[in-house]
């Protein structure tokens, strides 16, 4: 393969970058996406409307890293009300020697696919994973929450970590899944800590047996109104 395209590569061969950016104008918003180009042109935004959090992608494990076996990641959400059920982009990712091969499925932002050079690939998404510039101190806490936890831990109580991110400006919340059956919400006042002090703290709690977590709980499937096998005492429903 040889000479060069009109976006500085060779023939035949997309250019990758990636960015993080606010998913929202609102003031103080702890809403980001991570946008998606080739070539130039902005994947996210022609696709499903809106990049997923980054967090989706890249935290506690970078889902953009590519091997010979096919997966299928999401890409973009619904760029109306921001939820990836309501509409969505995913790419299947394959490695191909030293190539990288995107293919896109459901709400599709190009005629065609997307070939990377492995080496270019491969820089691009190390990059924007280990850049933490964007993150706000809630965000720098939620990441070092979901990348120091136990996570196999967890899974021996049939729980999954979905999310760390604030409720308000002062409460820290942790969201685990047990399968489709609850929702599992963990909270941690702030009071002014950094966010590796409030790491620590809530890293130090869901190492602790559920049961003796200070937790709230909400059925999925609305007629269930017993909380999870797990709960403990001060459990208490979550009013959604």
């Amino acid at each position: 393969m040889s000479g060069v395209n009109g976006n500085g590569g060779e023939l035949g061969v997309d250019l990758l970058r990636l960015e993080v950016a606010p998913a929202s104008s609102r003031p103080g918003s702890e809403s980001f996406q991570l946008q998606v180009y080739v070539n130039g042109a902005e994947m996210t935004s022609a696709g499903a409307g809106l990049g997923m959090d980054p967090f989706d992608v890249l935290v506690p494990a970078d889902r953009l890293l590519a091997d010979s076996r096919p997966h299928t990641v999401a890409i973009a959400r619904c760029g109306a009300c921001g939820v990836y059920d309501c509409g969505g982009t995913d790419v299947t990712i394959t490695r191909d020697g030293d190539l990288v091969r995107w293919e896109w499925s459901r709400e599709v932002p190009a005629d065609r696919g997307a070939c990377f050079l492995a080496t270019q690939y491969e820089l691009e998404v190390a990059r924007v994973a280990a850049d933490h510039s964007w993150e706000t101190p809630m965000r720098t806490a939620g990441r070092l929450v979901l990348t120091s936890i136990d996570h196999d831990r967890l899974l021996t109580y049939g729980l999954s970590a979905k999310r760390a991110v604030p409720r308000n400006p002062d409460l820290f919340e942790v969201w685990l899944e047990i399968e489709d059956d609850y929702q599992i919400f963990v909270a941690t006042p702030w009071r002014g800590r950094s966010p590796t002090e409030l790491a620590r703290e809530v890293c130090a709690t869901l190492a602790r047996p559920p049961h003796e977590w200070p937790a709230t709980w909400h059925s999925v499937k609305g007629w269930v109104t017993t909380p999870p096998n797990i709960a403990g005492p001060s459990w208490e429903r979550e009013q959604l």
